[in-house]
């Protein structure tokens, strides 16, 4: 045992050893291996940089901007998938020479993707070159996709194409705008060049196909070319090329003498058509011997009985008109009669059989393909057309003839190239009867012994007649004498189907297991064809019959005392519930509406799932304000009613309603609210107008105060009551005074508002400007417009403009002015040039005292004109100033402003009183204080 045991450890040491050495070994090899892909595509980001090589399988979804070649070689294939491929290219070597190129063995395919180039790169290069090419190589659009842009779509050595509603484009010139490219060079699609190519199109576009008319030498228009033994096969299809007869401007389809294009239903560009049919250049060009244009059209025959029912089944057979020559097919050899396997498949249909393609379908229509027109170099310019056939259609024994005829190109439109041709079959019927199918619900049921309870019938008709007025009605327990319920004027459509419902109002009278058996058609009315559709008319529901349970009625909404208005809808909700709170379904509910016990609206109801009721009773109009009861009723007397107490009451106007919480109308609400909006702007209105009275100026601090101050809010100062300094002596005069008994200068009495004060100054400040105006036209001989005028003078060292002379203006009459060195013109003391003459202002420092500086700065502004002075002239009149030596004005009369104004020229006089110190200071030394000051500032 013991050497067992020994062993079993050796074992299990030498297992633990190499599990972990193999484990090692594979997490090295996972490590050194290269990363996973998250899918099967190489390329996991969206900006693939360098040339990308694919030889294996790979799916890709989204964009990707590709910044390289993409070469797909033998075994490799390439799906792109709901996004696209972007070539970043730009005129720089080797960016120029991107490409895409399937070789021989690859594939690309396009699934609702686009190719297409890079429009906002620098210098950008926008021509891609597309090339698919030796044995094996295939490339495919589908499901919307697109080639956009310019350059080269070739295919050859044995490509395959497929393109399945797709398109071929180019750029537009409003791509193009800003890029510095040649437009007409860019606007186009890819040339096409197919050589030893099968090329299978349908339902696709190919649109802007390259000209180049403004290029060197007449580039001009390129043919859309096929060579070397290809073959196009073209259905429902758009080939922009056209019939112009320009020069450079004609694109066509060229085929050589080894190529065949067959084309079905393949339309133009009609819009470059000349106006006349003898300037027509053909669009399919065979340009050897051998080469050949088929144009195939469709013949869409439709054949009906005698009741204009489609006829399913019918075989149509096509002979050339008027020979008996069968219809042929030249895409599937010569003197074929049945189209070839790709047209077939493109119907949607089988060579043979029930769905063949030369059988009608359900509808009775069959879209036949028909060969109308070859062109070849013998033909040209126009086609040999023969587009004449007789359709033949048989059913059963019975045969219908007609024709079809199709106009000869280059008649190609659409409307062209299909034409409908409707056969009838008189005297054959192939219209079914109607069948009714009958199926109930629900299949089970419960319910309320003796109570009402509804059933659903869903009758359908699977016949090909319609079904009109049929009955459908439920007999108890199979009884055909005991009919329950019953519905009449069912109208089912062939097709169709009918939800009818039934209800059976006097119930089941006996409790326990029952059957409800449904029958449409019960009195057989309706000829459905035979017992086997009429076996299908039949239906039951089990039924599981419970005595009436011993329950109540609770309304749920609305809640007791809720206010409703007449006429208005009133929507009922509340429970059945038994004595254990179960809900009870299946019973019916009467609400009423009552007053008393005067009904005055009623509905009825049905309790659903867990016994939940809901109805909607309407409040009769003209119903007075009062209270009212809503009453709901089960049928079931064992089940008590439920009432709640509603209020009606009619809505007045809103003025007379109480606002809630306050308890008042909302009319007096709103007199008290326009009176205190009165109020508001009452006291607002005051404190504009009178409540801050007049400002004046603290003759200490300069600061705007209220007149009846009697002390300084910002420096402390008191001042001495209705005392203030003269603007012009400085000498303390009382306020009330209209000339200082000192100097004699005059006082306005009255406010100028800023608006006016304003008007003044821009009046002055104009004439300043007209003089100068004056001078300018002097100085260059002739009248100046405003805006000569303007340009002039900011070139002239007068120029100021209103704002910086109004500043000056204010400065003169604050801190004074002094006279220019050359022309003697007063200037502001802290002007650099004169206003006047254009002289630097040397340093000066203004007369001390002040008053000087007053009585220059009133001298500056024109006063009323004196005896024997016009009004405008003289010396006061001058906006600055008169001439040197003119004595001042000694009664030049100064203003009284508000705050909003220029600053006022009054202040008041002050009693020494500093912040933190005693009462002291006297008036001498309020004036000692005053000039010492002033000697600073100046």
């Amino acid at each position: 045992m013991s050497d067992e045991a020994g062993r079993g450890r050796i074992c299990l040491s030498v297992l633990i050893v190499f599990s972990l050495a193999l484990g090692g070994l594979l997490a090295s090899v996972i490590v050194l291996s290269p990363t996973a892909r998250a899918a099967a595509c190489d390329q996991v980001a969206g900006v693939p940089t360098g040339d990308w090589v694919v030889s294996t399988v790979q799916v890709c979804s989204g964009f990707f901007t590709v910044d390289g070649t993409i070469n797909i070689n033998s075994g490799g294939s390439l799906t792109v998938r709901d996004g696209g491929l972007n070539f970043s290219k730009d005129a720089t070597p080797p960016h120029a020479s991107y490409a895409l190129n399937v070789n021989a063995g690859g594939e690309l395919i396009l699934d609702h993707s686009t190719l297409t180039t890079v429009t906002k790169a620098i210098n950008p290069y926008l021509k891609l070159a597309v090339t698919v090419s030796g044995a094996g190589s295939r490339f495919a659009m589908e499901d919307g996709s697109m080639i956009k842009f310019p350059g080269w779509f070739n295919a050859t050595a044995g490509a395959t194409l497929n393109i399945s509603k797709s398109t071929v484009t180019g750029f537009v010139d409003s791509d193009l705008s800003g890029l510095g490219v040649d437009t007409d060079d860019n606007n186009d699609a890819p040339s096409i060049s197919w050589a030893s190519t099968s090329a299978s199109v349908f339902a696709s576009r190919f649109e802007r196909l390259y000209e180049y008319t403004s290029g060197p030498n007449g580039t001009g228009s390129m043919d859309f070319s096929l060579t070397a033994s290809t073959s196009l096969y073209a259905y429902d299809t758009y080939l922009g090329v056209d019939f112009k007869n320009v020069a450079g401007w004609h694109n066509t389809l060229s085929v050589d003498g080894t190529s065949n294009a067959y084309l079905y239903n393949v339309t133009v560009d009609r819009s470059q058509d000349p106006p006349l049919l003898s300037d027509f250049q053909p669009a399919y060009v065979p340009t050897a011997a051998g080469g050949s244009v088929y144009l195939l059209r469709w013949a869409h025959v439709v054949a009906r009985d005698s009741t204009n029912f489609p006829m399913s089944g019918t075989t149509i057979a096509s002979t050339l008109s008027p020979s008996s020559a069968a219809a042929q097919y030249p895409d599937n050899g010569a003197g074929a009669t049945t189209p070839t396997t790709r047209t077939i498949w493109y119907l949607g249909r089988t060579s043979s059989g029930t769905n063949a393609w030369d059988r009608t379908d359900s509808s009775g229509t069959a879209a036949i393909p028909l060969f109308t027109d070859q062109i070849t170099t013998a033909s040209l310019p126009n086609a040999e057309s023969f587009g004449n056939y007789e359709e033949l259609a048989t059913y059963s024994a019975s045969t219908q003839t007609g024709s079809v005829s199709f106009p000869p190109y280059p008649a190609i439109d659409a409307a062209d190239n299909n034409v409908w041709l409707t056969l009838s079959f008189s005297g054959v019927s192939v219209r079914t009867g109607p069948d009714l199918v009958l199926q109930a619900t629900p299949s089970t049921m419960t319910v309320i012994q003796n109570q009402p309870f509804t059933v659903y019938a869903l009758i359908s008709n699977s016949g090909q007649t319609d079904a009109t007025n049929a009955a459908v009605a439920a007999y108890a327990n199979g009884n055909p004498a005991n009919e329950v319920a019953r519905a009449t004027g069912v109208n089912v459509a062939a097709g169709a189907v009918v939800n009818r419902s039934l209800t059976v109002v006097a119930g089941m009278p006996i409790a326990g297991p029952a059957t409800l058996e449904l029958i449409v058609d019960p009195n057989n009315l309706i000829n459905e064809g035979g017992a086997a559709q009429e076996s299908n008319n039949f239906a039951n529901i089990t039924l599981n019959v419970v005595l009436p349970p011993s329950g109540s009625a609770s309304i749920l909404s609305p809640s007791s005392g809720q206010s409703f208005e007449p006429g208005k809808p009133l929507a009922v909700t509340g429970y059945l519930r038994d004595t254990n709170s179960n809900g009870i379904e299946g019973v019916p509910v009467i609400i009423e509406l009552r007053s008393g016990t005067t009904v005055l609206s009623t509905n009825t109801t049905t309790s659903g799932g867990q016994g939940f009721f809901i109805g909607t009773i309407t409040v009769p109009s003209g119903t007075q304000d009062g209270s009212y009861s809503i009453v709901a009723t089960p049928s079931a007397s064992s089940i008590s009613s439920g009432s709640v107490t509603i209020a009606v009451k009619t809505p007045g106007s809103i003025l007379n309603q109480i606002v809630p919480i306050i308890g008042i109308p909302f009319w007096l609400l709103f007199i008290m609210i326009a009176a205190v909006v009165a109020v508001a702007i009452g006291v607002t209105m005051y404190w504009k107008v009178y409540g801050l009275g007049k400002m004046v100026e603290c003759g200490e601090c300069g600061a705007f105060i209220a007149e009846d101050a009697t002390t300084c809010p910002k420096c402390g100062v008191e001042f001495e009551k209705d005392m203030a300094k003269c603007s012009n002596c400085q000498a303390w005069i009382p306020v009330d005074v209209k000339q200082c008994p000192e100097c004699g200068v005059e006082f306005a009495t009255g406010e100028l508002e800023m608006a006016d004060y304003q008007q003044k100054m821009r009046l002055q400040y104009d004439e300043v400007v007209g003089r100068f105006k004056e001078e300018g036209s002097r100085q260059l001989g002739r009248s100046l417009s405003e805006s000569e005028f303007q340009e002039w003078w900011r070139k002239q060292p007068t120029f100021l403009t209103y704002e910086d002379w109004l500043r000056e203006e204010e400065e003169m009459r604050k801190m004074g002015s002094r006279p220019c060195p050359t022309c003697g013109t007063l200037n502001s003391v802290t002007a650099r040039v004169c206003h006047k003459c254009g002289s630097l202002m040397r340093d000066q420092r203004p007369p001390s005292g002040g008053g000087g500086a007053v009585v220059a700065a009133a001298s500056r502004r024109p006063s009323a004109p004196g005896p024997g002075t016009s009004e405008g002239q003289g010396p006061q009149a001058a906006p600055y100033g008169a001439p040197p030596g003119t004595p001042p004005a000694t009664t030049g009369r100064r203003l009284f402003q508000k705050s909003a104004g220029a600053p006022p020229v009054v202040q008041k006089r002050v009693v020494k009183k500093p912040l933190g110190e005693g009462q002291e200071g006297t008036e001498g030394a309020e004036s000692q204080s005053g000039s010492e000051k002033s000697e600073e500032d100046l």
